[in-house]
């Protein structure tokens, strides 16, 4: 396929591989333009001007930009979160959470995610959209760990998966938007235990060593 004449080459955006075709193009040009910009300087012409794809083209398969962001947003996750399943809970969740973190502060996924959250808020399309496929796809990891360590005794099998997948993801979603604390190993490793220790049959282990 042709480059759009005038646009000089650049290079991929990080957490892209170099790939063909119009899909690969508009989301790569969409993540240079929220690293650049944030989600206030995206506009559907700016991504139709750097990736050389026709505006119609664009429309037909993002309507909005927030699903042109939804869709950015599971592709780099596609690639960087994964399910470790090591046999023990809580590093499975420590292991998800610090996947999440960098997800979210070192790649395009973070300003793609703070986007569709405020537009969630404005707008109902966006906010029935931000809580279907796409909150559910990223509950999943999570969801699956927990459903585990249910099988194996590890939790009680009362043990409201929804309930903890929320306190955990909404502890890490806030620290986000606040920044008045740090994402890192230690918030991982203590917040997990919190979550756990509610959650573990009648004598099992309540307290984990927490990392320094």
């Amino acid at each position: 396929m042709k480059q759009a004449p005038l646009m000089r080459p650049s290079l991929p955006e990080p957490g892209f591989r170099r790939r063909t075709g119009t899909r690969p193009r508009v989301l790569s040009a969409a993540a240079r333009i929220l690293r650049r910009d944030g989600f206030a300087g995206l506009t559907m012409e700016r991504v139709a001007a750097e990736s050389g794809a026709a505006k119609t083209t664009l429309y037909r398969r993002w309507p909005t930009k927030a699903a042109l962001c939804m869709d950015l947003y599971l592709d780099v996750a596609g690639r960087e979160l994964h399910d470790p399943d090591t046999g023990d809970v809580a590093r499975d969740l420590e292991h998800i959470l610090l996947s999440v973190v960098r997800l979210q502060t070192r790649t395009v996924a973070g300003p793609a995610f703070l986007g569709l959250i405020a537009e969630a808020q404005l707008n109902p399309q966006s906010r029935s959209a931000f809580l279907g496929e796409f909150a559910e796809r990223r509950r999943g990891v999570t969801c699956a760990a927990l459903r585990r360590a249910i099988r194996r005794g590890e939790l009680r099998p009362s043990t409201d998966v929804d309930l903890v997948v929320d306190a955990l993801g909404g502890a890490v979603t806030f620290r986000l938007l606040q920044g008045h604390a740090p994402l890192n190993q230690r918030f991982a490793a203590a917040l997990v235990a919190l979550v756990l220790n509610g959650c573990r049959p009648p004598g099992a282990s309540r307290t984990q060593k927490v990392s320094r």
